[in-house]
């Protein structure tokens, strides 16, 4: 995997650092040269293929909630291989038009973290770049999806949790334990960290969704990761869910993180071929890659 130094090198002004494949469940099952062709139109110059790494056997002992979401969340271990040779075959394919960084999304169990770290250490060094996530939140009842349906995100999470609010806390919690927990070859890119508020627009206007500990979890989760000369997702693709309608982190955080010198790569969180420039001029004219 490269270097923290090596991935703050790069130059944000045409790095797209969050995209998926054909490999995901979820998506729209486009091949991935076709996003590396779209990317190449878009002006693109290095370009993150992050799939989402396969989830831990032990989380599927005990599935609740959407079976979508819990079938859906990542391929499968034994099509590690055939992944990993088909993107580094495209990285050579397309070396002079592209700089393609093959890597994936790691989910971060802290019940799994072991296992996560196992993984880490038989794959980071055939990868160049990676995303640390949360999708997923204890429920008494077990692992739940945040991100699935806005149904399964009311009847699960927040049933579990009492409001929004405590779901944001919860989250942030988690992903304060991902930016604190230290294993080699652990990624130093954040991604989406305002994922609990993917379905806000489908809650009333004046539902709360951040109080005196949600901003502190979040000045303390962006200082660790200053301090730890880590990355963050600038993650648009939420900017065009009708449910959400903002980037993430929202615009008063990306502030803060800019002004904590924290590297914010662009992330359009490419599930389509479609979408892998969406919310790049946003990017580019806030400034948010300075």
């Amino acid at each position: 995997m490269l270097s923290k130094t090596a991935l703050q090198d790069i130059d944000r002004r045409t790095w797209s650092g969050h995209n998926h494949t054909e490999f995901c469940p979820h998506g729209s099952g486009e091949d991935v040269e076709d996003y590396i062709q779209a990317a190449i139109a878009q002006g693109f110059k290095t370009y993150s293929i992050t799939e989402h790494f396969p989830l831990p056997p032990a989380f599927y002992q005990h599935p609740v909630g959407s079976r979508h979401a819990v079938y859906t969340a990542s391929f499968g271990q034994v099509e590690l291989p055939a992944y990993l040779e088909k993107m580094t075959r495209l990285k050579e394919t397309y070396r002079s038009q592209l700089k393609i960084l093959v890597g994936f999304e790691f989910d971060f169990f802290p019940e799994f973290s072991d296992w996560t770290a196992t993984q880490l250490a038989q794959y980071g060094a055939q990868i160049d770049d990676a995303i640390l996530s949360v999708h997923f939140l204890p429920t008494p009842q077990g692992l739940r999806a945040i991100d699935d349906t806005a149904t399964d995100f009311k009847n699960g999470v927040v049933a579990a949790y009492g409001s929004p609010l405590a779901v944001a806390n919860a989250y942030l919690e988690r992903l304060q334990a991902a930016a604190d927990w230290q294993v080699p070859n652990k990624p130093s890119r954040y991604g989406h960290i305002m994922l609990y508020r993917k379905w806000r627009n489908t809650f009333p206007a004046r539902t709360v969704w951040a109080d005196e500990t949600t901003d502190r979890r979040l000045m303390k989760l962006l200082t660790t990761i200053a301090d730890h000369n880590e990355l963050l997702d600038c993650n648009f693709a939420g900017l065009f869910r009708p449910t959400q309608t903002e980037f993430t982190p929202t615009f008063p955080w990306v502030q803060v993180a800019q002004t904590k010198q924290i590297p914010l790569v662009f992330g359009a969180d490419a599930h389509n071929v479609a979408a892998v420039g969406q919310g790049y001029n946003t990017y580019l004219e806030n400034h948010f890659n300075a």
